[in-house]
């Protein structure tokens, strides 16, 4: 009985609800590795946009990228940069989300999609500068 293998190690469980099934199953076809990379590759996207928008003297930035997410703001008033989010989103090329902290709203880019790479990180910069 010892040199049978132990066959709960090699499938999911299905005698109750398995949750995990959609990180199981790309984890076992792709690796542990794959999912490095694309890591990798959004957090270093993420510390790009935050350097670039931080270097122009029209945003406020007051914090380091959390994980992917990079907060900013125009200099200027609450109203202001919501008619900023409002336009960049008008755009429907990116989806920019908000967030109150402190009694201020910023406004929130998170880089997370595998879709998303360099490319589409400088279309996002090209369109928060031309609302800006």
């Amino acid at each position: 009985m010892d040199d049978l293998p132990d066959f709960g190690h090699l499938g999911v469980e299905l005698t109750r609800e398995f949750r995990g099934l959609r990180l199981w199953l790309p984890l076992h076809l792709h690796g542990v590795r794959a999912f490095e990379r694309e890591l990798d590759e959004k957090l270093d996207l993420a510390a790009y946009l935050h350097r670039h928008l931080a270097d122009d003297p029209r945003f406020e930035v007051p914090w380091q990228p959390d994980l992917t997410v990079v907060l900013f703001r125009l200099r200027g008033t609450d109203e202001d940069n919501r008619r900023f989010l409002a336009e960049i989103n008008s755009s429907r090329r990116v989806y920019l989300s908000s967030t109150t902290l402190d009694g201020r709203f910023f406004l929130r880019l998170c880089v997370l999609s595998f879709r998303t790479h360099a490319d589409r990180v400088e279309e996002a910069l090209g369109i928060i500068r031309s609302a800006g």
